[in-house]
């Protein structure tokens, strides 16, 4: 599981053209690749456009290969939806490039944008408390999912999973989920108390100019291919 902290790394370090590109090109690259998802018919269509986003992604020395292998979750979850519906291979195949093509393209949005610059334009469109909630939720999620992973290999550790005993297991998992929301609870007050000794007052971000550079061509370039790609390859 990669931690919040290796993902602001490679969205504040990076010196690629994707990173260098502005925050609206780079929604406008996500909104042509969602678009060419939704009317996509063609699996190898789709499929090429998520070649071209990964060869893009290594071009502009993102992270690509652990990319890659975060996208494919969203291939998992589409096969346990798959079980249940009818129809044929290509079918099938279609229903897996809509979820990993997307999921691509929004994992490349995220580790070349510094998240204070993606909340940033949000508190410019929504209320602030709302931006201001968005915000909170991205930081605790990563805490409680570091928690948790600490947690499983703590009780695993101690013997705490026993095979077979589903009364034991089921007592250790609830002990378990009341202290990871005691100290879910704890981490947000420390949260809250470090944000404003840092000055925070109920604005999350400075709200800059939206404004087009030199080097969005290459992300709404990049989407505007994947999505004429899927239009001429029905």
């Amino acid at each position: 599981m990669i931690d919040v902290a290796k993902v602001d790394y490679w969205a504040a370090s990076g010196t690629g053209l994707f990173q260098r590109a502005s925050l609206i090109a780079k929604l406008g690259f996500l909104l042509l690749v969602l678009a060419a998802a939704l009317v996509a018919k063609n699996p190898y269509a789709l499929a090429l456009g998520y070649i071209v986003l990964l060869f893009i992604s290594a071009a502009a020395r993102l992270p690509w290969l652990r990319m890659m292998g975060l996208s494919l979750y969203a291939a998992v979850f589409t096969v346990l939806y798959i079980v249940s519906l009818r129809g044929g291979m290509p079918a099938h195949a279609v229903l897996i490039v809509k979820a990993i093509t997307p999921a691509l393209a929004v994992l490349m949005l995220i580790v070349s944008t510094p998240y204070p610059r993606i909340f940033s334009l949000l508190s410019a469109v929504l209320p602030e408390i709302l931006a201001a909630g968005l915000f909170m939720t991205y930081r605790t999620l990563f805490i409680l999912l570091d928690m948790m992973d600490n947690f499983i290999a703590a009780i695993r550790l101690r013997g705490g999973f026993s095979p077979g005993s589903l009364y034991k297991n089921s007592a250790n998992i609830s002990k378990g989920i009341g202290m990871l929301l005691v100290r879910a609870v704890e981490r947000s007050s420390r949260l809250y108390a470090v944000m404003v000794v840092r000055g925070y007052s109920g604005s999350m971000a400075e709200q800059g100019t939206v404004k087009l550079h030199r080097e969005d061509w290459l992300p709404l370039g990049t989407g505007m291919a994947v999505l004429l790609l899927v239009i001429l390859w029905r």
